[in-house]
């Protein structure tokens, strides 16, 4: 199987394509997804166009890789702060309404409108993240739509490509509850699904609107009729959904839901720089890592949980790194800042023994494919139940964010740090994760070629989308048999009421209305 699939990502390589990918969010962890794309398909030998807010990170790109600049959409998110964000529909409704900020202006800029216009691509990629209006992109340039899931399977998503199964069954994202659910947590997952699908309800007006607002004058001027929005949102080739069996639910789907997690990272982890490399090299007793990812900054801490945490850290016998954006002073000996750090590089080497995470889908990923324990410090978003799986798969232990959190995260280190049980596990999970036929990439490169070549990939799709909703359920079904059960059960009793007048000889008697006996 491994070499029949190593053949296919060959074979497929042989000739380049020319493919749009656009992931406009103005956040580090989302443009990695967008990069991991990009680069998996320059190494295939494909022809790239990136719509990208970060046009500085791409240093001396090849002549097979033109950047569209977006770098303007940061505004929207540069106010928001991660620290104080909360999972729910008001926190969800502000980050939405940030996206779709994003995805307007990034469609209206200059250069992407021209080069959606004036240029033909075999395959659009795009993002999943809370801005449904992307569709009109593979739309307007009529070609197979590739989109990426950038943590695990939700029913949101589900129902893009497949019926919705998975309610009953398998945990939504924001629901920590272990498998198999009793009856309050799928309770639960049918109320969190419910309310997404009511809020995805109230806002299909204004993404629709939006969606003819942007797309419609594109279309027109390449001289085509833009699809409904409907025909457009569910016309996907494949879905790549960045997720993992070794770290969430396995997932029901169809065959164009492919599972390619890890594959923002480079196949061969590149060296630490030499000043890294040598404080690592030089701490046999061990070294912690710390660091909130790219939205959850640590320079926004308060000022009493910075001491404490350095108090902490300096107390420990360990080599702490510790991700913080500004200049820090009065470090202890054994704590190093920087403001940026090579995280998948300093997972891999062998004196690291623990991160600490604030659990988003990334940085799990890669501490899993490491094999390095995790102490989950979860803020928002998907980063409580990530932290909560973690924890269940044995390999975490979880303390939640607060200002107040030293004394929590102190007993959890010396767990950690005393008993080797996470690392085990850590390393087990990690065997998993990398035990598959081929690397991500190579699946991102095949699926994508695949999708090309035939088309739209309608051989992979469910059949389940070609069915009305009441069909899918069985509903028509139902109602006709219940019709003729009804029926059947009239003429029963009609013949009973017969078969007794023919034996007694009675007639059923009906009084008239209106008439009274005296």
């Amino acid at each position: 199987m491994k070499l029949l699939l190593l053949l296919l990502v060959t074979v497929s390589s042989c000739h380049g394509y020319n493919v749009l990918v656009v992931f406009p969010a103005p956040s580090h962890s989302h443009n990695s997804l967008g990069k991991g794309i990009v680069d998996s398909l320059l190494k295939a030998g494909h022809t790239v166009t990136w719509v990208t807010p970060y046009p500085e990170k791409v240093k001396n790109p090849p002549k097979s890789l033109t950047i569209l600049d977006v770098s303007p959409v940061r505004k929207y998110f540069e106010n928001i702060d991660g620290l104080t964000l909360k999972t729910s529909f008001a926190g969800f409704a502000m980050v939405k309404e940030a996206t779709n900020n994003v995805s307007r202006d990034a469609i209206n800029t200059p250069t992407v409108k021209e080069t959606l216009v004036k240029q033909q691509f075999d395959a659009v990629v795009t993002e999943s993240f809370f801005s449904d209006v992307l569709a009109g992109v593979a739309a307007v340039q009529q070609a197979p739509w590739i989109l990426v899931a950038g943590t695990q399977m939700t029913p949101q998503i589900e129902a893009q490509v497949d019926e919705i199964r998975s309610v009953a069954t398998t945990p939504l994202m924001f629901n920590p509850a272990e498998i198999p659910m009793g009856f309050a947590s799928r309770a639960l997952n049918a109320v969190m699904c419910a309310g997404m699908s009511v809020l995805g309800w109230l806002d299909r007006p204004t993404t629709i609107g939006l969606y003819e607002q942007l797309f419609g004058p594109l279309a027109a001027a390449r001289g085509i009729t833009l699809p409904p929005f409907d025909d457009a949102f569910y016309n996907v080739s494949i879905m790549f959904v960045n997720s993992h069996e070794s770290i969430a639910p396995a997932f029901s789907s169809s065959p164009n839901v492919v599972s390619i997690a890890g594959y923002h990272m480079d196949e061969e982890i590149p060296p630490l720089p030499k000043d890294l490399q040598d404080l690592l090299d030089g701490s046999p007793q061990g070294v912690i890592y710390f660091s909130m990812g790219s939205v959850l900054k640590s320079a926004r801490m308060k000022p009493p949980l910075r001491a404490a945490l350095l108090k902490l850290f300096g107390s420990l016998p360990y080599t702490v790194l510790w991700k913080f954006e500004e200049p820090l002073t009065g470090l202890p000996p054994n704590v190093h800042v920087r403001p940026w750090m090579p995280q998948p590089s300093i997972l891999a080497h062998k004196n690291v023994k623990l991160f600490i995470t604030h659990g988003g889908q990334l940085s799990s990923l890669e501490a899993v494919r490491a094999g390095v324990p995790l102490l989950a410090i979860p803020v928002f978003g998907d980063q409580p139940a990530n932290a909560d799986r973690a924890k269940r798969r044995g390999y975490a232990l979880k303390v939640p964010f607060s200002d107040d959190m030293v004394p929590e995260m102190e007993v959890a280190l010396k767990e950690m740090l005393s008993n080797d049980k996470y690392s085990k596990q850590a390393k087990h999970l990690s065997h998993l994760f990398q035990a598959r036929p081929a690397t991500p990439r190579q699946l991102v490169n095949h699926y994508i070629t695949l999708a090309i070549e035939t088309k739209g990939a309608y051989h992979l799709r469910s059949v389940s989308l070609q069915y009305r909703w009441y069909e899918r359920w069985m509903l028509d079904f139902y109602l006709l048999l219940l019709a003729v059960l009804a029926g059947l059960y009239t003429l029963l009793k009609f013949f009973i009421r017969l078969v007794i007048r023919k034996v007694t000889g009675k007639k059923t008697y009906k009084e008239p209305v209106g008439k009274k006996r005296v």
